[in-house]
């Protein structure tokens, strides 16, 4: 569950950043997309591949699958030899390929590299990804808390040695109990005004929390502060820490760019970091961790 969580936000994202993303060509050109997240400790990642279309085309999902590709998921070493290879083959004809062996785990701090090779392709593609190092939540979670009260919910983790930069996490919370009459104050506000469907935030995430929003305590654990902006429903609501690596973070941050989230004039914005060669989408990875507590309403 989790994995399709984060999954289905940057699905979305990803095809909010393909209908903003500037085109250099006075022509269209077609391009293969590739979508797949793989978990610390879970079995190796489906791995989809499609084909773009033009705007002004009527979408036709069957007729973008690529179903004739040959797949492979190689593990790496810190040198950059093959340690394991992992064969995939088409699970039906939608363009999601499956690992042969699916009893095989994706390990944290591994790295990953995603070779597809399709027919008449001018090139092969490929995407690397390093996971991130698996992490416990060590605090103890309050079963309740008021929404927007004086305590803040914090979660602390177990130390993780970040595979680029900094660490990086993204809070998703899942609601259980979604009606509208549970909308905290800012979503109904958005709800009222139609700018939101109940569906749209069912699953709600924070965006990326990076170094600035959490503290690093002297036993070296990370304590978190999760933002009030992530919570959607009043009620019970499963909380979802991820991990994510470089490419994911790259993804989000430039997307983010292209829906205005910076001060730059449309043409000085840079297209989204796709971090893949001979194609565009996203081969990423992450590590998660799940606690539950109810936010109820101030008395």
């Amino acid at each position: 569950m989790k994995k399709l969580t984060f999954g289905s936000i940057l699905l979305f994202t990803l095809l909010i950043a393909l209908a903003c993303e500037p085109l250099n060509q006075d022509e269209y050109e077609e391009f293969f997309v590739i979508e797949s997240y793989a978990v610390a400790g879970r079995p190796l990642p489906d791995i989809t591949i499609k084909r773009t279309a033009e705007a002004t085309d009527f979408f036709d999902d069957e007729s973008l699958r690529v179903n004739d590709a040959s797949v492979q998921l190689l593990r790496l070493d810190e040198n950059g030899t093959i340690v394991d290879q992992f064969e995939y083959i088409l699970s039906g004809n939608n363009g999601i390929y499956s690992a042969e062996n699916s009893n095989q785990l994706i390990q944290d701090g591994g790295t990953y590299q995603f070779i597809a090779d399709i027919p008449g392709a001018d090139e092969q593609i490929r995407a690397k990804t390093i996971v991130p190092d698996n992490f416990n939540i060590i605090s103890e979670i309050p079963d309740q808390l008021v929404y927007q009260g004086p305590e803040q919910l914090e979660i602390t983790i177990n130390n993780t040695t970040p595979e680029f930069r900094q660490n990086v996490f993204v809070f998703s919370t899942i609601a259980r109990e979604p009606a509208e009459e549970n909308l905290t104050p800012f979503y109904k506000a958005s709800f009222d005004d139609d700018n939101i469907d109940l569906n749209d935030v069912i699953i709600n995430s924070s965006g990326l929390i990076n170094e600035g929003s959490f503290d690093i305590n002297p036993d070296n654990t990370i304590t978190l502060r999760f933002p009030w902006l992530g919570v959607a429903f009043y009620g019970e609501n499963v909380v979802v820490i991820n991990s994510v690596d470089e490419n994911l973070f790259d993804l989000v941050r430039s997307q983010e760019v292209q829906l205005g989230g910076s001060t730059l004039s449309p043409g000085e914005i840079p297209n989204v970091l796709y971090n893949t060669e001979g194609a565009i989408g996203v081969f990423g990875s992450m590590a998660t961790d799940t606690v539950n507590t109810r936010f109820v309403r101030g008395f």
